[in-house]
């Protein structure tokens, strides 16, 4: 009898609980949702096995996913310092910030898409203040590649110095120009 109970109670132990989502989002803007971690929503590795996240200027910058909504060309991002560099102040603190006017520029330079909104990292002239062993995940807002348009880069600003851009080169992704080469 002790037998029969253990067993039917791990058996409804086994059951799910977790409510069936039933509201997929009818546009892909609606895949980031503020109240869960960025990352939760983010499916890419790094390095990406399916190609196409480009390669950043500075190697604390990384494009974890690359997304086309109908509204937006949406960049996750993560900034992180690496502790086995060995010219990397791993302990010290940096403050981040990114330019509004940077831009997404077709890979033949002929379209520029302006940035609309960030999320997770503030615009300049303001900042954030990170330790150099924080991880900062966030969202850059493009205006949408027009159809056709499946390789292009990022472009913040000039590095120099005293500063690091969030530079990022060859991002691919797929936007055919009519929706019969999407099919084959």
């Amino acid at each position: 009898m002790k037998a029969l109970v253990a067993l039917i109670l791990l058996v409804s132990a086994c059951t799910s609980t977790r409510p069936v989502a039933t509201n997929a989002p009818a546009d892909g803007a609606e895949y980031y949702q503020p109240n869960q971690p960025v990352s939760a929503v983010m499916p890419r590795l790094y390095p990406d096995p399916q190609g196409g996240l480009g390669h950043a200027q500075d190697p604390d910058i990384r494009v974890t996913d690359i997304r086309l909504t109908a509204s937006y060309t949406v960049l996750y991002m993560t900034f992180g310092k690496n502790k086995d560099d060995r010219y990397s102040n791993y302990y010290g603190t940096s403050n981040i910030s990114f330019n509004p006017k940077a831009v997404l520029a077709s890979a033949d330079g002929k379209r520029t898409y302006a940035l609309v909104k960030t999320e997770g990292i503030p615009m300049s002239p303001d900042s954030r203040e990170i330790k150099n062993d924080e991880k900062v995940v966030f969202v850059l807002y493009f205006e949408r590649l027009d159809k056709g348009v499946e390789s292009f880069d990022l472009f913040e600003c000039k590095s120099d110095n005293m500063n690091s851009c969030f530079n990022v080169a060859g991002m691919t992704v797929q936007n055919p120009l009519n929706s019969e080469a999407k099919q084959n």
